[in-house]
């Protein structure tokens, strides 16, 4: 087993201002025994560590392919300016180290750890399920394309019963080919359960919205796309 401590501190620096909200993403393995443990131990350590401008949210994973085997995902997110501030040298004092220490008893295996950033989030309300997609592409200026596109779409055609958020992965995350994110958030089960039918009707309601998406994604090259792994989660609490 790595030292959690250390594994949580690998992507010290790695930070591009070219894009202003960052995040780091830190996914564990843990034994069902010792699950209640583990959140009570981030609780308590996040609870009362809080990092200025800097969002703490915890996952728990609740379908994943049999390749990419975790139960927990904690990730670190904010402006640029605050996360550089958070892998200072300050961040592993007496009390993270301490933590860090107790987790190390906790945790089975360190699955994997990425480094990225947001592009575009349709809502800063909470939907707690959440679909992950991680995908490749070939072609950046089609891929940028895309963003723009849904990023216009949703902006001009908001729909409340799901939440968007797409960004890149710059190094690191659940397959070594994906560069970019997806996230779909919705505010209950039932509601993912509902998502292709929801979106149907939105579509048949929206006439115009289907339209203008029909157009525009015409004119995008998705040849070059390929989505590489894909999950579901459930956030358990954000500090």
């Amino acid at each position: 087993m790595k030292n959690f401590l250390s594994f949580i501190m690998i992507l010290v620096f790695a930070f591009s201002f070219s894009q202003s909200n960052r995040f780091s993403a830190y996914a564990v393995k843990v034994a069902p025994e010792n699950e209640e443990m583990v959140v009570k131990l981030i609780d308590d350590y996040f609870s009362n560590n809080k990092y200025e401008g800097v969002t703490v949210s915890l996952y728990a994973i609740m379908f994943t392919a049999a390749d990419l085997n975790f139960t927990h995902e904690l990730i670190f997110s904010g402006e640029a300016e605050a996360m550089a501030k958070l892998y200072s040298p300050e961040f592993g004092d007496t009390s993270w180290q301490l933590f860090a220490s107790k987790m190390n008893s906790f945790v089975d295996e360190n699955v994997f750890s990425a480094n990225g950033w947001r592009f575009y989030q349709s809502s800063d309300d909470i939907y707690p399920f959440q679909m992950v997609t991680v995908f490749s592409s070939e072609d950046n200026a089609e891929l940028r394309k895309w963003r723009m596109m849904v990023r216009d779409m949703n902006e001009k055609y908001p729909r409340d019963f799901r939440s968007f958020a797409t960004g890149g992965i710059s190094v690191g995350g659940p397959d070594s080919d994906a560069s970019a994110w997806n996230v779909t958030g919705y505010k209950t089960y039932a509601d993912y359960l509902d998502g292709w039918k929801n979106n149907q009707e939105f579509r048949e309601k929206n006439p115009k919205f289907a339209k203008e998406r029909e157009e525009r994604s015409s004119e995008i090259d998705y040849s070059g796309f390929e989505q590489e792994k894909k999950f579901m989660r459930l956030l358990v609490k954000q500090w």
